[in-house]
């Protein structure tokens, strides 16, 4: 960024990019004894500050100090003194007690004239830069590069580091560095999106310039990372804005001429379109003028579109040949649903695409509805005389299924609360610093808060969910504590539903009179016979039978996961793959990432928040041992994932790092009896839960917005634990 043409800018580790280039002029990156130079040291070591400094050894600094040698104050010929080099190698207690002995926090060494907590940055570690900063540490002091705290935490693209520093009371988001660069400007360009989403969400200046009149999104072009261009447009970034001219120019270069210098126009292009504006950025209007709450407007249009997509299909299945039914129902499902895909063009940017969108919620409740006026019209008036019984127990079922699939949709499935204010999260962020557990495992930083046990931040939402499986497209909502008991009854009503419909259907087509006007050119015979008395209401129950394929795989994954007492999302976080057939089973989606219920590393997902540097090898590709057909097969069928979820695996089809996973004891599990007893008496069946995050283990309640330890049994000794527990499929 030190350059005019973008093109040029230096990289992180250049000498003219950031605070770490400095690290060769001022020896920061000479921080172990196997690291210094290998001519014999001046001093012995017990007689030498800065080598006792690096190594933490403190009892002999503690002795220096006592006869005299040297004071806390003490520098080499740098100026760096001895706090510089305990802050940079992670030395809590020694940073500590050169503090109390008198040591300056703002001191500057080094060619960089850095001052410790700088140092301790480059590291972080944040115990050392939390510690230095209650003491007085000046985050705002800069290095000889211009590069105050809150620009070297952003070069280093630790979101938790940033985190950590905007809680600081009195810290401008947007201090520019030498250059003019403020921290949203470099977290653009080097493509963190995590922490670009941070600094925005904290205020930061999306107009502000450089001295070369760049905004952050000029260089998040540069990068060309599409989650760094989206999410600066989504905040107003000024999508024209111009650069200041160079020699020979009359006008500098807007994002768009950006793009194409730094080959980055296909994130451009796809970013804009995604925030609501055309290839050229202007803004798209919506088609529909009436059209005021968007997001409102595509969720119930979505949501209802399958109602009549799924009527039309039926009714073409029914009337039309089967040479033309099954070929236009295919053309014109295809046709409609891509129409309907065009308008998500016009959508919010969370919903681009249709699995973000209440359809698949849609395509049951129109089943559901369907099947109901179908049952209504035909099946009821010929039905009721012969079969009064059978007839009731399918209404009652239908009703039960409708009502709890009602409540899975509408309930609140546990979200955690957020803080009340800045300075609750600030002590919560202290704490956690305190017992080294302000990580991602403890702590989400989209919703600033301390995450408890069991639970997870769920992108559809956008809110921590306590003691969640997943995010279900089904039902259009989270399956966490307050609703998954109605989600489980409303699977068990669906199933006796479509058992008492299947009865009833034979029993409807054996009452029917034979068809007067029966040609069949095809099939002579008593099936096409029977299938002609009523073929629309044949095909809807039978459409509405075929969701037993998968009802009762689903029925069979929850109540054994209910006697383990263990979440669909515990358990396939301890798995490695996911086979297709049964990730849309248990979580109604057709991959793993979608249902938010991936392994550990099979995604990009760094420790540092952001999802555009993974944890692959270094060239960001992972070989993949070449697999039989057998295999092959069992994953395309689903049939691994199955047994992996129902079972919990086949020792044949694992490594022996899943199979030592899996033989950790479950620590949430009260015995079957027990765990069935609590899912089953936890609050009331009929109605929409009021406690929150709260539900019954071992019998007793436990509010798991604030269990961040296991509860012992018999105990609920819940509050203020730090570790993180590993349950029998891996770590929560």
């Amino acid at each position: 960024m030190a350059s005019r043409d973008p093109s040029a800018t230096p990289d992180h580790g250049e000498a003219s990019s950031s605070a770490s280039s400095s690290a060769g002029k001022d020896g920061l990156d000479k921080v172990e004894l196997s690291d210094l130079d290998a001519s014999p040291p001046q001093l012995p070591v017990e007689q030498d500050l800065m080598q006792l400094a690096r190594l933490g050894e403190l009892r002999s600094i503690q002795r220096l100090f006592d006869n005299g040698t040297y004071n806390a104050k003490s520098t080499d010929e740098q100026g760096i003194t001895a706090l510089h080099w305990a802050a940079i190698n992670g030395h809590h207690a020694l940073c500590h007690f050169l503090i109390q002995s008198g040591a300056d926090v703002n001191a500057r060494g080094g060619d960089a004239q850095a001052t410790p907590v700088l140092w301790a940055s480059k590291r972080c570690y944040l115990q050392v830069v939390s510690l230095l900063l209650a003491h007085g540490a000046d985050p705002l002091l800069k290095d000889d590069q211009g590069y105050n705290l809150l620009h070297s935490a952003t070069l280093d693209g630790n979101v938790y580091q940033l985190v950590l520093l905007l809680h600081q009371p009195d810290l401008p988001v947007d201090v520019p560095d030498s250059q003019g660069h403020t921290s949203l400007m470099w977290a653009a360009y080097k493509g963190f999106g995590a922490c670009v989403d941070v600094l925005l969400r904290w205020g930061a200046d999306v107009h502000a310039a450089d001295e070369m009149g760049f905004t952050a999104l000029h260089w998040a072009l540069v990068k060309g990372n599409y989650l760094c261009i989206q999410k600066l447009i989504e905040y107003g970034s000024d999508r024209f804005a111009r650069s200041k001219p160079t020699e020979g120019q009359t006008e500098g270069d807007a994002p768009a001429a950006t793009a194409a210098k730094m080959k980055s126009e296909r994130q451009w292009r796809k970013a804009l379109l995604d925030t609501g504006y055309d290839e050229a950025g202007n803004p798209i209007a919506m088609p529909i003028p009436f059209v005021k709450d968007k997001r409102s407007f595509y969720k119930r249009n979505f949501f209802l579109w399958p109602f009549a997509l799924g009527g039309l299909q039926l009714w073409m299945l029914a009337t039309l040949p089967v040479w033309f039914g099954v070929p236009g129902v295919l053309v014109v499902g295809y046709a409609l649903q891509y129409l309907v895909q065009k308008m998500l063009r016009w959508a919010p940017s969370d919903m681009k695409t249709m699995h973000k969108t209440p359809f698949l919620a849609g395509i049951f409740a129109g089943t559901l509805f369907w099947v109901g006026v179908r049952y209504i019209l035909d099946v009821l008036p010929w039905t009721f005389a012969a079969n009064p019984f059978l007839n009731l127990f399918f209404i009652v079922s239908y009703l039960l299924c409708t009502y709890f699939y009602t409540l899975t949709m509408t309930a609140d499935p546990g979200y955690i609360p957020k803080g009340n204010s800045r300075d609750q999260t600030k002590k919560v962020i202290d704490e956690l610093i305190e017992h080294n557990a302000f990580d991602e495992s403890h702590f989400c930083t989209s919703c600033m808060i301390r995450k408890p046990l069991r639970s997870k931040h769920c992108r559809r939402c956008g809110r921590c969910v306590a003691r969640e499986d997943h995010h279900c497209p089904w039902v259009d909502n989270c399956v966490g504590v307050n609703n998954h008991k109605h989600f489980v009854l409303y699977v068990i009503c669906l199933i006796a539903g479509i058992g008492f419909l299947i009865r009833l259907t034979i029993a409807y087509i054996g009452i029917l009179p034979e068809p007067t006007d029966f040609h069949c050119s095809i099939l002579e015979d008593a099936l096409c016979a029977q299938f002609s008395k009523d073929p629309l209401t044949i095909i809807t129950n039978a459409w509405g039978s075929v969701q037993l394929t998968w009802t009762f795989m689903l029925l069979f994954v929850h109540l054994s996961q209910i006697a383990r007492n263990i979440t669909t999302y515990e358990t396939m976080r301890g798995q490695v793959h996911a086979g297709p057939l049964m990730t849309v089973v248990a979580t109604g989606s057709m991959s793993a990432e979608g249902a938010q219920v991936d392994a550990p590393g099979a995604t990009a997902e760094s420790t540092n928040g952001d999802s555009s540097s993974g944890p692959l090898h270094g060239h960001g590709h992972k070989r993949k041992a070449k697999e039989g057909c057998l295999t092959q097969w069992s994953k395309l069928l689903g049939i691994d994932t199955f047994i992996t979820i129902a079972f919990q695996g086949y020792e044949g089809s694992q490594s022996q790092a899943e199979r030592k996973r899996q033989k950790k004891r479950n620590l949430w599990t009260r015995g079957i009896l027990r765990n069935c007893q609590d899912f089953w008496m936890d609050g009331p069946v009929m109605k929409r839960k009021h406690e929150g995050t709260k539900a019954l283990l071992g019998g007793e309640e436990v509010d798991y917005a604030f269990v961040y330890d296991v509860p012992k049994r018999g105990g609920m000794s819940y509050r203020g634990g730090y570790e993180s527990v590993a349950t029998e499929e891996g770590q929560v």
